[in-house]
């Protein structure tokens, strides 16, 4: 069933050359604060995201949100090298990513379920408690196929 709502949109991208909507996050910070920057998000259906997850600290950190994968179809990751190139993709369902110190992952979706408050955290040991913690909410209608 996924598929045939998703097929339209991946039709849509290539139509449009395959630029995703650009977000960008930080996974803690240089000095060590455990949050996610910015730490609220929302995404709209239909639409091609590429999430930017950056890790300038010097912890690994987790981006969780428990509900995340059954709500959006993952095109792909990617692991991003130092030198921007990607050295891994990933497919497939991902429930959450760990992402190393000066690290950067890419993530490239379509949400396809709407959500209200689908609560996004690190599950490192007491990344939670010190403030690794967000939301996430999906929202609008899929647009139609033509």
């Amino acid at each position: 069933m996924l598929l045939f709502f998703t097929l339209p949109l991946i039709s849509e991208e290539r139509k449009h050359g395959g630029k995703a909507i650009k977000v960008m996050v930080e996974a803690g910070t240089k000095d060590g604060k455990m949050i996610f920057i910015p730490n609220d998000f929302t995404f709209e259906r239909g639409k091609h995201y590429k999430l930017i997850i950056s890790n300038p600290s010097p912890s690994a950190h987790y981006f969780s949100v428990d509900e995340f994968a059954t709500h959006i179809y993952t095109r792909k990751i990617e692991v991003v090298g130092p030198d921007g190139k990607a050295l891994a993709e990933i497919y497939g369902d991902v429930h959450d990513v760990e992402v190393f110190p000066n690290s950067t992952i890419e993530w490239y979706f379509y949400p396809m379920k709407k959500g209200k408050n689908l609560k996004l955290y690190c599950h490192k040991e007491n990344h939670e408690e010190m403030g690794m913690v967000g939301t996430v909410n999906i929202i609008g209608s899929l647009p139609l196929s033509k």
